[in-house]
């Protein structure tokens, strides 16, 4: 099975997430990229202010087509408890090209149901998994064996 892993990822832990996720299922990677920064205590309060409206941001161009995996894992940030906007305006302009999607997320400690739940509407189709990781979890060890079980449900998915 040929799988991407795109997330996008502000502070560096959904990143992180993103990076073992792909050494374990041997997926390429794709960074989402944005067209502005989010650095320095006003791009802190846009990330607030666009997760709260729901925003979509600009998105630079996508580096790798997702038609031609048979598996897109998509990871993103919790923002003011649901989906961080630069991961909604990538699914709006290519979820017409998934076949099957999963989906992960880094979290303060909720949200993830929500940002699943949208990420869900907007691909068109129920993921084969979800895995969330808490900042509590974010160190290793903390968070191998709930990976370990999201990329074996994968592989049955």
């Amino acid at each position: 099975m040929k799988i991407l892993v795109v997330y996008f990822s502000r502070s560096g832990h959904t990143g992180q997430v993103a990076r073992e996720l792909a050494a374990r299922c041997g997926a390429e990677l794709e960074a989402i990229r944005e067209a502005r920064g989010r650095d320095g205590p006003r791009g802190y309060w846009r990330c607030a202010w666009q997760a709260l409206i729901r925003a979509a941001p600009p998105i630079a161009k996508a580096l790798k087509d997702p038609a031609g995996y048979d598996l897109v894992i998509i990871g993103t940030p919790i923002w003011n408890f649901g989906l961080a906007p630069p991961v909604r305006s990538y699914v709006r302009q290519y979820a017409g090209r998934f076949r099957q999607v999963a989906f992960f997320c880094t979290e303060g400690g909720s949200g993830d149901q929500r940002a699943f739940a949208e990420l869900g509407r907007l691909c068109g189709k129920a993921p084969v998994a979800t895995f969330a990781v808490t900042e509590k979890e974010l160190p290793e060890p903390a968070h191998r064996e709930p990976l370990r079980r999201f990329v074996a449900r994968l592989a049955t998915g």
